[in-house]
């Protein structure tokens, strides 16, 4: 990882500190709207996202919508989020994915970050969308994460043509930049959606 990333991930994650619980609260309703607008997003029933933790944009919104129109829905989604490896192997950095409800159960891992308890675990390849958190992105879909490769690490068969999961980042607008330099470890993201607009990298017409 070159100095420059290392330096702007820094500056980046200041950046997205800095935003207040209001203005945070705020965020996660405008992007609940704009994801509930995306088409992908529409037409996936397997949907992996995250638990906001330093300052990320909260999808939490996004979900809690979803549940509450689930007897409405022809094509009701289920919702995942990633487990770390259990940290015995230091090279394993691939991320599984565990069902969360409204009656899951948490218990903070390694990092101090919440997951699921005795949750049902779905293979990777077979969720249909995958919401990452960003720390920073460009408009041509390169981004920069918190630097484990988990993702990269995960779905490095993307890399390769392979477009099942569909990849979408999330952040807040502020944390576009110009221009990020991708590693060839580094996998590439079809759209980018904040709380005020989505940014489309790829085709996403699924």
């Amino acid at each position: 990882m070159s100095s420059d990333k290392s330096t702007l991930r820094k500056l980046l994650r200041q950046r997205r500190n800095a935003i207040d619980a209001a203005q945070q609260r705020r965020a996660a309703a405008e992007l609940a709207v704009q994801l509930q607008s995306l088409p992908v997003f529409q037409q996936s029933a397997r949907i992996a996202m995250y638990l906001a933790n330093d300052g990320e944009i909260d999808p939490a919104d996004a979900m809690k919508s979803c549940w509450q129109h689930i007897k409405r829905d022809k094509q009701p989604k289920q919702f995942y989020v990633p487990l770390l490896p259990n940290g015995h192997d230091p090279s394993d950095k691939t991320l599984r994915f565990a069902e969360i409800t409204a009656q899951t159960k948490f218990a903070n891992n390694r990092f101090g970050i919440a997951e699921p308890v005795d949750a049902p675990l779905i293979d990777a390849r077979k969720l249909d969308l995958v919401l990452l958190p960003l720390v920073g992105f460009d408009i041509r879909g390169n981004r920069i994460g918190m630097g484990g490769g988990f993702y990269d690490a995960t779905f490095a068969a993307n890399r390769t043509g392979n477009t099942a999961p569909q990849l979408v980042g999330l952040a807040h607008d502020c944390q576009c930049v110009d221009a990020i330099t991708a590693d060839n470890w580094d996998i590439a993201i079809s759209a980018v959606v904040t709380d005020k607009r989505i940014y489309h990298c790829a085709d996403l017409s699924l």
